[in-house]
């Protein structure tokens, strides 16, 4: 799990697919995005734009995957995405079509808040997450959520 804002990208070298995610990100008006499902040049990256109203953490549920990394970026309003890894944790259904473990309730061991355009949290599979989750109160936030097929 990675976190941190878009303008600090250059400090880190990057997996070339989530270098790929994060350009993509700062060369397009994501702001000006409707939400829904986008291709990229990339036949294993795919785009979706979320926009929703945030809920209470015992509203949302732990998800995980197998072959993809997740790649959060907010674009505006606040979210909170808990993460934790999935080891000993256990699953009650596997989607393989959409390659999302459900996991059963448990805590957190990092709790990750996106407050600000371009804020970032990257999970990697196996990384159990939470989305979606008020940071102080109820809003509406749009988020950019790449997904990489690292079985591609």
């Amino acid at each position: 799990m990675i976190s941190m804002n878009i303008r600090d990208i250059n400090d880190l070298s990057w997996n070339e697919d989530i270098k790929y995610c994060l350009d993509f990100f700062k060369n397009n008006d994501m702001a000006n995005f409707a939400p829904g499902d986008y291709e990229t040049d990339k036949a294993y990256v795919s785009l979706r734009i979320d926009e929703y109203e945030t809920q209470i953490a015992q509203d949302r549920y732990w998800q995980a995957h197998k072959n993809h990394i997740d790649v959060y970026i907010l674009i505006h309003g606040q979210e909170r995405i808990d993460v934790k890894n999935i080891e000993g944790l256990k699953m009650y259904h596997y989607d393989r079509s959409g390659d999302t473990m459900m996991i059963e309730e448990t805590r957190p061991n990092n709790i990750n808040l996106l407050t600000k355009y371009g804020d970032i949290v990257i999970c990697y599979p196996k990384e159990a997450h939470k989305t979606g989750i008020h940071v102080e109160l109820q809003n509406k936030f749009k988020v950019a959520l790449f997904k990489i097929d690292i079985n591609r």
